[in-house]
C-alpha cells in the first residue's frame, strides 16, 4: 500500500516538474524553449529600452529640441571678434593752381569732402593778392600769388590751391597790352602783338579741368585744316583747336588770338561754319549725326570774341565757360 502511495506521489511530482519547465526535458523541448527565450528578450529590448537601462530616458534624435541648439545668429566666439572697416575721411579741391588776369575777376573753387555735409572754413594766405569768401569764391585783388585753403571742421582735414594774379595796367580795348599805355590804332594796338599776356593754353587747361569734355585732343595743322577750313590761313598769335575723333562727337573747344583785329570776324565765320555743319540744316543730318550730339551742337554751342581773342565752345555749360572767358579781359 505504501509503495503505491509513494509511486503516485512520485508521479504527481514529475507531472508538476514537467509543467513548471524544470527537470529533464527532451532536446526539441530545450531548443524550443531557447528560441522562445531569445524571442522574448528581443521583444523586450525593442519595446522598452528604458526598462533595460533603468530610469534614463534617451531623447528622440528625429525631433531635436530647438531650445538646446546653438543660435547661429549670435557669434560663439570660435571665429574671433569681427572688426568693422573704418571709412577714411578725405578733402580735396577742384583746382590745385589757376590764374586770374584782372582785378575783381572771380573763380569758384569747389571742395569735395568725405563724409560730406561738414562745416568748412576758407582762408587766403595773402588777401592783398586774392580773397576768398565762405563759399569758396576767389576774387583777384592785386599782382602776385596766394594760397587758398579750405578746412573741414568735423575731420580737421585741409586742402590748398595756389591762385596767381596777373594784371596788365591800361590794357587797350582790343584785349592786348601796351607798354606806353597808348590806345592809338597803330602798331601794337591794331595787330595785338603784345596781347600774348593772356595765356590761352592756361585758360584751356583750367576750363577742361573744371568741365568734363569727351576725349578732346589738340589738333595738328592737317586735322585743323580738315575740320576748320581756312583757319590755318589766318595770321595768329595763339591758335588752339581741341577736337575729338570719336563717332559720338559731343563737343569741341577752340581758342584763337589773331594778330590783326580785322581777322576776328573771319575766324568767327570759320568757327560758326563748323557748328552749322555739325548741327545740320534740320532736313539732312549734320556731321554730329546722332540725335544727342546733334542737339548739343545746335543748342549748346557758342562763338564769342573779346578784342583780338575768339572762342568757340560746344558744351552743356557753354554759358559758364563764356563768362569765364570774358573774365580774362
Amino acid at each position: 500500500m505504501k509503495r503505491r502511495m509513494f509511486a503516485a506521489a512520485l508521479a504527481c511530482a514529475m507531472i508538476l516538474l514537467t509543467a513548471c519547465g524544470g527537470g529533464n526535458s527532451t532536446s526539441s523541448s530545450s531548443q524550443s524553449s531557447s528560441s522562445q527565450s531569445s524571442s522574448s528578450q528581443g521583444s523586450a529590448s525593442s519595446e522598452g529600452s528604458s526598462s533595460s537601462q533603468g530610469s534614463l530616458v534617451l531623447p528622440d534624435s528625429s525631433n531635436p529640441d530647438s531650445s538646446q541648439l546653438p543660435d547661429a545668429s549670435l557669434p560663439d566666439g570660435s571665429a574671433g571678434s569681427v572688426e568693422e572697416p573704418v571709412a577714411e575721411s578725405s578733402l580735396s579741391l577742384s583746382k590745385s593752381d589757376f590764374t586770374l588776369f584782372k582785378a575783381g575777376a572771380t573763380w569758384q573753387l569747389k571742395a569735395k569732402a568725405d563724409p560730406a555735409g561738414g562745416e568748412q572754413s576758407w582762408s587766403s594766405s595773402d588777401e592783398k593778392v586774392a580773397t576768398v569768401d565762405e563759399k569758396g569764391v576767389v576774387t583777384a585783388v592785386g599782382e602776385g600769388s596766394s594760397t587758398i585753403t579750405v578746412t573741414d571742421k568735423a575731420t580737421g582735414l585741409s586742402a590748398s590751391c595756389i591762385v596767381r594774379v596777373r594784371i596788365e595796367d591800361q590794357k587797350p580795348d582790343n584785349g592786348g597790352s601796351s607798354s606806353s599805355g597808348s590806345s592809338s590804332s597803330g602798331g601794337s594796338s591794331s595787330n595785338g602783338s603784345q596781347s600774348s599776356n593772356v595765356d590761352l593754353t592756361a585758360f584751356a587747361n583750367q576750363v577742361m579741368a573744371d568741365y568734363e569734355f569727351s576725349h578732346l585732343q589738340l589738333a595738328d595743322a592737317s586735322l585743323m585744316d580738315d575740320l576748320y577750313s581756312g583757319l590755318s590761313g589766318v595770321s595768329t598769335e595763339q591758335c588752339l583747336v581741341y577736337c575729338t575723333m570719336m563717332t559720338m562727337n559731343n563737343g569741341e573747344f577752340v581758342l584763337v588770338q589773331v594778330k590783326d583785329s580785322k581777322d576776328v570776324d573771319t575766324v568767327k565765320g570759320i568757327l560758326q561754319a563748323r557748328i552749322n555743319y555739325m548741327a545740320g540744316d534740320g532736313e539732312n543730318p549734320g556731321g554730329a549725326w546722332y540725335p544727342g550730339p546733334t542737339e548739343q551742337w545746335k543748342n549748346n554751342s557758342r562763338v564769342t570774341s573779346n578784342g583780338n581773342y575768339v572762342m568757340m565752345v560746344v558744351h552743356e555749360n557753354c554759358d559758364d565757360i563764356v563768362t569765364a572767358f570774358n573774365d580774362l579781359f
